[in-house]
């Protein structure tokens, strides 16, 4: 009995000390993101800096130009009331909102990082994807990876390959994407093996993806040589090619296009 309590508070002690470690890494990624933007306080406007700031503590809050000494700066905060105002936005877990002060206040209660995926109501999945759906779902799908990515996605430890920059997927340039596309694709690969089965690919929490209902006939197609394995060339293949079609045909333009994404050149 009493070699089981020892066992019980070593455990314990075990995930203290792990819980102490994240958020230890928390508060000094935070203290870094802010130090890069210090310098730009007063040059630039503190609703730009906004844009720029990445959240890591308190997890779950969200960027707002607040005041300080006089001076109004951007800070990482938790909204303890929101406004009435209608303005509905979909997280990146498939929840509407209100608007996006109300997914950050939950986000914060929940103690959990909850990304915004896009403004308006979350879609509504059709019973059977439609061609429509079919066509944007590699788009969407790295467009949730991206949001995953800068969430710190708990599924990986490793994101230094990854962009960091905040422009959306649309401004990023191709080799970004394919860089973002093997990414997800290592942390889902767990046995190291250069291959995507069937049990790899439930990793990817269907019920949390965009056009989840299209996510079975999208991988299908990916598996070019109908193995039931999807490799990485496959993958990479499927969503960065695929996604750039798509947005060409959708938008008429390249993604990373400099008539686009005017501060980015263009690396195609």
């Amino acid at each position: 009995m009493k070699m089981l309590v020892t066992l019980h508070l070593c455990l314990l002690l075990v995930f203290l000390q792990a819980r102490s470690s994240t958020a230890s890494k928390g508060r000094r990624n935070q203290k870094l993101a802010e130090d890069r933007l210090r310098p730009y306080i007063g040059r630039v406007e503190p609703e730009e800096l906004c844009k720029l700031l990445k959240c890591y503590k308190p997890v779950g809050s969200w960027c707002q130009v607040v005041e300080e000494d006089g001076v109004r700066v951007p800070k990482c905060v938790c909204p303890k009331s929101c406004p009435r105002q209608v303005a509905p936005v979909c997280s990146v877990l498939g929840k509407t909102y209100g608007n996006q002060c109300l997914l950050h206040k939950e986000a914060c209660r929940k103690r959990r990082r909850t990304g915004l995926a896009h403004q308006g109501h979350c879609i509504v999945p059709e019973a059977v994807c439609s061609e429509g759906e079919y066509g944007q779902f590699p788009f969407r799908l790295l467009d949730w990876f991206l949001l995953l990515s800068r969430m710190g996605d708990p599924g990986s430890n490793n994101t230094r390959s990854i962009p960091s920059t905040p422009l959306p997927q649309s401004c990023l340039s191709r080799e970004q994407r394919r860089r973002l596309a093997e990414w997800r694709f290592g942390v889902l690969d767990r046995n190291k093996d250069g291959k995507l089965g069937r049990r790899d690919l439930k990793k990817l929490r269907y019920k949390h993806m965009p056009l989840e209902h299209c996510a079975q006939r999208f991988f299908q197609s990916c598996d070019a040589d109908s193995n039931k394995k999807v490799t990485l060339r496959e993958w990479t293949g499927c969503l960065v090619d695929r996604s750039e079609i798509w947005f060409q045909q959708f938008m008429s333009v390249k993604m990373g296009s400099s008539k686009l994404c005017l501060q980015v050149e263009n690396n195609h």
